[in-house]
């Protein structure tokens, strides 16, 4: 990643980068919208979890979660990269 992002902006000023990559918080729900993503769906699996009587159980209704979009999806307008994609 960094030789990529070397070659990309070679010779520029900071500002003037063509590509940039900023690293999200792990961890940090409030801060990260895919982290935000995996706890509302990890929280739904634990609402779940009597059903869970083993891995395949537990992925389908994962997959089933996110296929429906069974969760809030974060408002990524706070996210100033994916504010402009909106």
């Amino acid at each position: 990643m960094k030789n990529f992002l070397g070659e990309q902006n070679e010779g520029l000023a900071k500002s003037e980068w063509k590509i940039t990559c900023e690293l999200f918080a792990p961890y940090a729900p409030e801060e990260n919208p895919v982290e935000a993503i995996w706890f509302q769906l990890k929280n739904l699996l634990r609402r779940f979890y009597r059903f869970g009587k083993n891995f395949k159980i537990i992925n389908f209704l994962f997959e089933f979660f996110a296929k429906y979009n069974l969760f809030k999806f974060p408002n990524l307008k706070r996210f100033d990269a994916f504010s402009q994609l909106i």
